[in-house]
């Protein structure tokens, strides 16, 4: 869903696939596995600790971890934005990077749950 929405926008702004943008997606995509990781992980300690069912927790693994998701969420789109929109030839370089990683990674938290 997260690439999607970013070859999507991608499109409607006019860029094209290239290093810089594939290598932002890599990273993003990267984000979300470790995320799962992390809830995977959360999930079986909670199924051993309280001997849960594996759907119940499941939704107590994701009422702990999603506000830490949404706040990682933030955090990365409020620092690649910016990057994004830097000037001269860095800001050149670095735009589609930028922009791909903080449009993914917003569409992975809006999609998390």
């Amino acid at each position: 869903m997260a690439l999607l929405g970013t070859f999507t926008v991608m499109l409607l702004s006019g860029y094209s696939i290239n290093i810089p943008t594939m290598f932002g997606m890599v990273l993003a995509i990267g984000i979300i596995v470790d995320d799962a990781i992390v809830v995977v992980e959360n999930v079986e300690r909670l199924m051993e600790e309280k001997g849960l069912s594996p759907r119940e927790a499941t939704r107590e693994a994701m009422h702990e971890i999603t506000p830490a998701i949404i706040g990682i969420t933030l955090v990365l789109t409020a620092v690649f934005i910016p990057m994004g929109f830097a000037g001269g030839s860095v800001g050149i370089i670095y735009r589609q990077f930028c922009i791909s990683m903080a449009v993914s990674i917003f569409i992975i938290g809006i999609f998390w749950r």
